[in-house]
């Protein structure tokens, strides 16, 4: 009996031994990245996506990035919420909030962009020989704006703001890279225009600036206007991920505050412009969610429902990613 047991137990250390054995070559290796894909649009808002990206913030926490270009914010919200992707580092709030007041926290903030005044990067452009002098002048014309609603509402909040109504105003939605051609052939009266739009009208002698800082001055100052987002399926799912996404971005916003100058020269060469264009541009300031004023979050999306954008409240305190 004493040889059965001895034999036992040694057959049983034998097996505790493959087990731990197989466990070590099967788990998965820390060294692997994993594979990480991100919603991005070629512009100034992205600028932090950029410098995480170029300064090797997401590859320091093991993450492979595939970056995914859009037009259509509609169409990011789409696919952050399908799982077509993991991370949209600047996803505007009202298509955000559009979609999350009929599907209550499908979506969690890792941190939010704000634009504030004399950092911004919006304003109301019109051709540079238009006789249109202020935003009165704009009643019963046309405004471009970028593809989504987050153009559109915003565009419509900056008229009523300033006229206290948008009637009379037709906005028409173009892909970006047409706005500046359909100005400079008359389709359009004016352009709500994103950066690097308006320095590129200025440069190529198309457009001149009527309202800078529009929506600072005419909607709320500063305006929590976007955050980097993930879908709460994947904040369940992979918590692991949702953390390195957050750590890297916060480096990228520790970095962004710490050198500017830097970051004007990558988010040059990340969309293809001029260094001397993107020193003329608004660099976004950021609220790390150690750093929310979350009454401002929520009375954006307040505004949004009063105005006709949202037809639901959206409770914002619920949209923050908490980690455990």
């Amino acid at each position: 009996m004493r040889r059965w047991s001895h034999r036992l137990i040694v057959c049983g250390i034998i097996f505790a031994l493959i087990v731990v054995a197989v466990a070590l070559v099967l788990r998965p290796r820390s060294g692997k990245a994993k594979g990480l894909r991100v919603l991005y649009k070629p512009n100034a808002n992205y600028l932090l996506y950029f410098v995480a990206r170029d300064k090797g913030f997401f590859a320091a926490e093991g993450l492979d990035v595939k970056g995914i270009e859009m037009e259509s914010t509609n169409l990011m919200v789409q696919a952050l919420a399908s799982g077509q992707a993991e991370f949209n580092p600047s996803n505007s709030v009202p298509a955000l909030y559009a979609a999350e007041q009929n599907s209550a926290g499908t979506f969690k903030f890792l941190y939010i962009t704000l634009m504030a005044k004399g950092r911004s990067n919006n304003a109301i452009i019109v051709a540079k020989d238009s006789p249109i002098v202020r935003l009165q002048d704009l009643k019963g014309k046309t405004v471009g704006t970028p593809p989504g609603i987050t153009s559109v509402v915003m565009a419509q909040l900056i008229f009523k703001g300033a006229l206290g109504s948008w009637e009379g105003i037709l906005f028409k939605e173009l892909e970006t890279r047409g706005l500046l051609q359909a100005l400079a052939a008359n389709q359009l009266d004016a352009i709500f225009a994103i950066e690097p739009l308006i320095t590129m009208g200025k440069e190529k002698g198309i457009a001149k600036t009527l309202v800078i800082d529009a929506m600072e001055t005419y909607v709320m100052d500063p305006i929590p206007i976007a955050g980097g987002v993930i879908s709460s399926d994947l904040a369940k799912a992979n918590p692991d991920m949702a953390k390195r996404i957050q750590r890297a971005m916060e480096k990228a916003i520790d970095y962004t505050r710490a050198n500017e100058s830097e970051c004007r020269k990558i988010l040059a060469k990340a969309i293809g412009i001029e260094e001397g264009t993107a020193n003329s541009l608004g660099v976004n300031t950021y609220w790390k969610l150690s750093e929310v004023e979350p009454e401002k979050v929520q009375r954006l999306a307040d505004m949004l429902l009063e105005n006709g954008a949202l037809e639901k409240k959206v409770d914002t305190s619920c949209m923050y990613w908490k980690s455990k």
